[in-house]
């Protein structure tokens, strides 16, 4: 006659122990360690850098990073140096496939006792040549952003104070707003429209003043907005929307303006955000939009990522808690075959990404 098992369970510190007594052939089992929650975030790239801008050239992606000029192939495709100097990239144009203009940063020096360093590469930087330019004049001012407006076969760019405009070979150069000398903390957005024969740009003054500036192609008029929104503040990037072209959407230090009739009223969707930064927008083929917030103090930082399904007037908040370092600097939207994929340029943290199928828009 077979022995009976007596069996019991005791719950200690959440684990169950299984314990069955009579029968010299009891054995303890193996208890599992509980399987984690896959991860929603994806290593794009994995260096300790600063993503200043990503781009989208075709299926290759460009990336400009604190030590220069990442490029690849496509979005499985391994990241190669193509970096024309030893500097981080400052803005980059995209004339053409493959026909880039790089503004490059100035290191360990003053930038204002040469021209801003520019390069020209028609084979998306396996050789770059320097661009002999008179941006500045004798003044040298360094080129925040440069922009192509493939409209009008012209490239603008911005520099502390001075808006200009160029040919492709950017080589001469044509003032169109403010000063070469001009002091100030800089123009940074840079962003034309030609549908609507308007160029946009703007960023910080010299008591860091954030203000928008909209220039006219038409008769050369600016119009200039200082009060959007509380200062300090800076304008940094944002995009005219695909299909609805007077709707135009910026971010700043301290919020978000949306205007939906090129200019002539604002609203501030996000409210009192105290100063965190919003570097970029972008919109899925859905047309979702999305931005991600970034604070200056320091790198650790929660990783926020917010998305709106109404044109920007209003916004959700992610909270994405598996990235430690979570300041976000440059967005882009990478469409695949299957779905919509926000990538995430980080300070210093390189680039993460998310499927947008992942985040939360109403």
């Amino acid at each position: 006659m077979k022995k009976l098992k007596t069996c019991y369970f005791a719950l200690i510190t959440g684990v169950f122990i299984v314990s069955c007594g009579g029968g010299s052939d009891s054995q303890t089992p193996v208890i599992s360690p509980p399987i984690p929650p896959a991860s929603i975030v994806k290593d794009i790239l994995t260096d300790s850098v600063t993503v200043n801008k990503i781009y989208l050239d075709g299926e290759a992606q460009i990336t400009g990073t604190s030590k220069g000029i990442l490029w690849r192939e496509n979005n499985t495709a391994q990241w190669q140096d193509r970096s024309p100097n030893a500097n981080g990239l400052q803005s980059l144009a995209i004339i053409s496939e493959g026909h880039y203009i790089a503004a490059m940063q100035v290191e360990g020096a003053d930038p204002y006792t040469e021209p801003s360093p520019l390069y020209f590469t028609q084979d998306s930087g396996q050789h770059w040549q320097i661009v002999n330019h008179n941006f500045g004049r004798n003044e040298y001012s360094v080129i925040n952003n440069i922009a192509y407006d493939q409209t009008n076969n012209l490239l603008y760019a911005v520099g502390d104070t001075s808006f200009a405009v160029s040919d492709t070979s950017a080589e001469n150069w044509t003032l169109l707003d403010g000063t070469w000398d001009g002091f100030a903390s800089g123009l940074a957005l840079l962003i034309p429209h030609p549908s609507q024969n308007f160029v946009w740009f703007g960023g910080q003054g010299p008591i860091e003043n954030g203000y928008l500036k909209r220039y006219s192609m038409v008769d050369g008029s600016v119009t200039t907005w200082t009060d959007l929104l509380p200062n300090p503040s800076v304008f940094k990037g944002g995009m005219i929307h695909p299909t609805d072209k007077q709707t135009v959407i910026f971010g700043s230090e301290g919020g978000i303006v949306v205007s939906t009739d090129n200019g002539e009223n604002w609203i501030k969707p996000l409210g009192d955000v105290n100063h965190l930064f919003y570097w970029d927008i972008v919109i899925d083929d859905e047309g979702n939009l999305y931005t991600a917030s970034y604070n200056k103090q320091k790198s650790e930082q929660p990783l926020e990522v917010l998305c709106s399904s109404d044109n920007g007037v209003t916004w959700i908040s992610n909270n994405i808690k598996e990235v430690d370092k979570g300041g976000v600097k440059s967005l882009l939207m990478v469409q695949t075959d299957t779905h919509n994929e926000l990538y995430l340029g980080l300070w210093d943290n390189g680039i993460k990404s998310i499927k947008t199928s992942n985040i939360n828009c109403s």
